[in-house]
């Protein structure tokens, strides 16, 4: 009996020493910078603390919502380590949310502002600038400077979030080097482009149809032919069952 009250007493002695020195976690913390612009790399860390508010390891998941709530990422971290993310071209403008959890403990959602971005992409296509609207603006509206050999044309370019217009150059014929300047630094250029004509100019070419150049307008179209729709099927059922 003694034995056994001695090994009882040992027993419950280690239990009761490793129950002393088990680390319980008490909050998560989620760092994140205030504001980002679409393209830029997001970085946040989550730190798990103990009820002494000392940092503790653990495995966290964690998940960030844009702007509509809708998951833009999620996995799993350790506690303070740095996670990073690039933002899209078109991410969303608003506040965007970073939740996180570990076993029972959850860490209020966290904020982050995406702000706007006008930027448009600019391609070549035999004697057209092919140029599309690719930020997060619902309108690009600006001014680029087009140079043409040493010559240089201004066009006003204003368009909705995606959509996309042409711009023809001419020149008397031969090769010429185009440089296109939009904003301070950004620079594009395209070397020996053949180009036809008596003048040098820009002329818009209206190359996409009407629903690919005034998008919003079309959605808007659509949304009421699809009312009618509805509502002529729905007088037809109403008559077919009188």
């Amino acid at each position: 009996m003694k034995n056994k009250g001695l090994k009882f007493g040992l027993v419950f002695g280690i239990f009761l020493i490793l129950s002393l020195n088990l680390v319980y976690a008490e909050k998560l913390n989620i760092q994140v910078g205030n504001n980002y612009i679409p393209g830029e790399e997001v970085i946040f860390k989550i730190t798990l603390y103990d009820e002494d508010n000392k940092q503790i390891d653990g495995n966290i998941n964690y998940v960030v919502y844009n702007y509509y709530t809708e998951i833009v990422k999620e996995g799993s971290t350790s506690s303070g380590k740095e996670i990073s993310f690039k933002l899209p071209d078109d991410a969303v403008k608003g506040p965007w949310e970073i939740s996180a959890s570990y076993k029972d403990v959850n860490a209020p959602r966290t904020l982050f502002n995406v702000g706007e971005l006008e930027k448009i992409n600019i391609q070549l296509e035999e004697d057209n600038l092919v140029i599309t609207n690719i930020g997060n603006s619902p309108i690009y509206d600006k001014k680029i400077l087009i140079y043409i050999g040493n010559q240089d044309q201004t066009a006003s370019v204003s368009l909705e979030k995606g959509q996309t217009k042409k711009i023809r150059l001419t020149a008397p014929d031969g090769n010429y080097d185009v440089r296109v300047v939009e904003g301070r630094d950004e620079i594009i250029e395209f070397k020996g482009v053949s180009l036809t004509g008596n003048v040098v100019g820009l002329e818009r070419v209206v190359g996409n149809n009407f629903w690919q150049r005034y998008p919003l307008i079309s959605l808007f179209l659509m949304a009421i032919g699809l009312l009618a729709i509805f509502v002529i099927g729905l007088r037809f059922y109403d008559k077919k069952s009188e």
